[in-house]
């Protein structure tokens, strides 16, 4: 069960020791987004691949210069205090991940957000809409019940694109964020599904 598969890849403790573009939902998502709660005790909220909060850029560029991975730097703002790195593999996906591309933001030269990135444009889109539900629970476990924070459907020109996002806060300003993206061509009746959890520590940026 692919599940049981994501949890022996994706949450290994010693990965977490060792260890397609953000859709516009995350917009919503952040603006929504409250307090969760959980009844049981919750893990504390790590950033996947051996990153750790507050982290230098030159750790993942090291990874990802070690596993012969692509890598893409860019600015964020106008004053360069904010930047993104985006890794991904020209064979496909991440090693020993089933993600095909993550992308961490720094502010300051630290780690304050780490975006995952799930499902290729030949992936089969009924799978990824089970991977996502699969891993959401599989999450829910470790980190509390997820809260719904935006759901949009949009129709436009023989396509109809839909997203859902989810979030879950162990920890005061420490949260995970799971957004589903659907794209329908009606015309042609193909789909696409995707998906991206995101690892957000926002204590990492200075309140203005």
């Amino acid at each position: 069960m692919l599940a049981m598969q994501r949890q022996g890849i994706i949450f290994k403790t010693d990965m977490f020791k060792k260890l397609p573009r953000v859709p516009n939902i995350l917009i919503g998502c952040f603006v929504l987004i409250g307090l969760s709660s959980s009844a049981h005790a919750q893990e504390v909220l790590l950033p996947p691949f051996g990153l750790q909060w507050g982290g230098e850029p030159e750790e993942l560029m090291k990874w990802a210069s070690d596993k012969q991975l692509d890598v893409a730097v860019k600015t964020l703002n106008e004053d360069s205090k904010s930047k993104a790195i985006r890794v991904e593999s020209a064979r496909g996906s991440l090693p020993d991940h089933q993600a095909h591309a993550l992308e961490a933001r720094y502010h300051r030269g630290e780690l304050f957000e780490v975006s995952v990135h799930y499902g290729s444009p030949n992936s089969d889109s009924k799978q990824i809409v089970n991977d996502f539900n699969e891993l959401k629970s599989v999450l829910a476990v470790r980190y509390g019940m997820f809260s719904p924070n935006n759901k949009q459907q949009d129709k436009a020109k023989g396509f109809i694109r839909r997203s859902v996002c989810y979030h879950v806060e162990p920890v005061r300003g420490v949260i995970l964020l799971m957004v589903l993206s659907e794209l329908e061509d009606t015309s042609k009746g193909k789909d696409s599904a995707r998906f991206t959890l995101i690892y957000s520590n926002q204590n990492i940026i200075p309140k203005k």
